[in-house]
């Protein structure tokens, strides 16, 4: 652990510049330059398909049994232009996003990419707005500030409903039961359409400060807020990530992940982290609540990450079946390279009791507790802490090409 962190080529050196002002105040940097990045979110989509076209880059269990669903990158890229191709089709009105309202999911992923594919802005709403809401008011007042062209969901008996009365016309599309609910298609037509010349030509119109996602804020300080994340943002952030994080060049992450795409951490954190570099998202049906955390235990023990996300409650939910089967704690931690914290502060006992599983089995190799810190609006990291922690309570030092005042 102490060679990796002090290895120049895995983990950049934590340096930051400060820059004094008259007033007190000052400012830090890091002396690193930003390195070019991507044009768009779907370049990353071309370059593995076209370069690690067998490689895997999703998979989720088959209705919760033993197997996975899986799609390599060629089968993405042929997916991906086939649901664009689709939407083409369907003749969108103008500048109307593409607004996804169910849970993390392959066909969810697809339809995401495929819309940013062709400059059009995707926008995932939380579940807990539609599914799990008994009053659907505050979603049809999010789908009347999105205006969107096209609104889809997983399954219409389990979305319909929320749906009905919220007074927004848009395109209806369901991957189950779509003759459930009148005049929605299913997404398996989108699926279906042969991709046309007219989806590249989209492609490369698109502009690194095309829009590229709508996030709702959690709505902490009163109404949820729509934020703008632009292609440049997203792919600027994990430039920014990759030159701090210099291992992802060499090694292509896998994660088993819960965390929502609705979410800048699920979704442009872990996901795009995922896209940017060619690994593989396994995707979670979990989550750190009784009755769900089974599931998530039971992925990672088959999968073994490569880098392990997630907020504090997942990590004090995973302790005692990691403390009481060292088994699973050496599946789990086989490969890991780090464990990443974010979205609320890490209590010193739940930091210090995954130090003491990690050095139980694995006493070579002690496990690298880190965190970031970002927003929303940065689509999201501003900081990262590239080094080695004593506890919680660092939010580490700016990333390339950002100035912290």
């Amino acid at each position: 652990m102490t060679d990796f962190l002090q290895d120049e080529n895995l983990i950049a050196p934590p340096r930051t510049v400060r820059i004094d002002f008259d007033d007190g105040s000052f400012a830090l940097r890091s002396p690193q330059a930003l390195k070019p990045y991507a044009r768009c979110i779907g370049e990353w989509i071309e370059r593995w398909a076209r370069e690690t076209p067998e490689a895997l880059a999703f998979a989720e269990r088959n209705d919760g049994g033993a197997d996975w669903r899986r799609l390599d990158y060629r089968a993405l890229r042929q997916a991906v232009g086939a649901v664009a191709q689709g939407l083409l089709d369907l003749d969108l009105p103008a500048d109307t996003p593409v607004v996804i309202l169910s849970d993390n999911a392959i066909d969810h992923a697809v339809l995401m990419l495929a819309t940013m594919h062709i400059g059009r802005a995707a926008c995932s709403l939380s579940s807990a707005y539609s599914r799990m809401a008994k009053d659907p008011s505050r979603l049809h007042e999010m789908l009347r500030a999105l205006r969107p062209g096209l609104v889809y969901a997983s399954d219409a008996k389990a979305y319909g409903a929320a749906l009905a009365g919220s007074g927004v016309e848009a395109v209806t599309v369901f991957s189950r039961n779509a003759d459930a609910h009148p005049g929605a298609l299913d997404f398996a037509r989108l699926l279906a359409s042969a991709e046309t010349p007219a989806v590249l030509q989209a492609f490369e119109a698109v502009l690194p400060d095309t829009h590229a996602k709508y996030l709702l804020t959690s709505g902490s300080t009163g109404k949820p807020k729509v934020v703008i994340n632009t292609h440049r943002m997203l792919c600027a952030n994990q430039q920014m990530m990759a030159q701090t994080w210099r291992f992802l060049a060499h090694e292509k992450p896998v994660l088993v992940d819960w965390l929502p795409w609705s979410h800048t951490f699920g979704a442009n954190h872990d996901l795009n982290m995922v896209l940017a570099n060619g690994g593989a998202l396994y995707i979670d049906e979990g989550r750190p609540a009784p009755g769900l955390i089974e599931k998530t235990v039971r992925n990672l023990r088959e999968v073994k990450p490569t880098l392990l996300f997630n907020v504090p409650r997942g990590y004090d939910m995973l302790l005692p079946f990691l403390e009481a089967d060292d088994a699973l704690a050496t599946e789990v931690f086989s490969r890991l390279r780090l464990a990443f914290y974010a979205a609320a502060a890490l209590a010193p006992s739940t930091w210090q009791r995954l130090e003491a599983v990690a050095r139980r089995v694995r006493p070579d190799r002690p496990l690298w507790l880190t965190t970031s810190w970002g927003a929303t609006e940065t689509s999201p990291a501003i900081t990262s802490a590239h080094w080695k922690l004593d506890g919680a309570g660092c939010i580490g030092a700016p990333l390339p090409g950002l100035e912290l005042k």
